[in-house]
């Protein structure tokens, strides 16, 4: 199954989703989108990433390779309020992402409506 992603904004929060198989190098490749596409994250309340339609192919390095990408664009996302939503075992990855980022708010949801309500707290 391929992967698909779109992003697309909604009052002012950057909404991203995945269906079908997702891998570390698919999630890596949609921050580089955001980073493209978004010069001022800063105007956005938050990121609301979804992987409610989609299957993590998951390995023990990928939480590392994510956060050791993000941190070389640690001046853009300082303070960015990231909501992930999933229906997995893997939302305990998300737990220790946020510890590992303390310049992002991170947080875990099981759907998007809790995801964009503290967002936009």
């Amino acid at each position: 199954m391929r992967t698909k992603t779109s992003i697309e904004v909604v009052n002012h929060v950057i909404f991203r989703r995945f269906s079908g198989e997702v891998c570390i190098d698919d999630m890596i490749q949609s921050w580089k989108e955001i980073f493209t596409s978004y010069d001022d994250l800063g105007v956005y309340k938050g990121i609301v990433t979804s992987f409610l339609d989609a299957e993590i192919k998951h390995e023990d390095h990928n939480l590392n390779v994510i956060v050791e990408y993000l941190k070389e664009y640690l001046d853009r996302i300082k303070g960015l309020k990231v909501a992930i939503v999933m229906d997995t075992p893997l939302v305990t990855n998300t737990i220790i992402m946020n510890q590992k980022m303390k310049n992002m708010h991170i947080r875990p949801f099981s759907t998007e409506e809790a995801a964009l309500k503290w967002i936009e707290a």
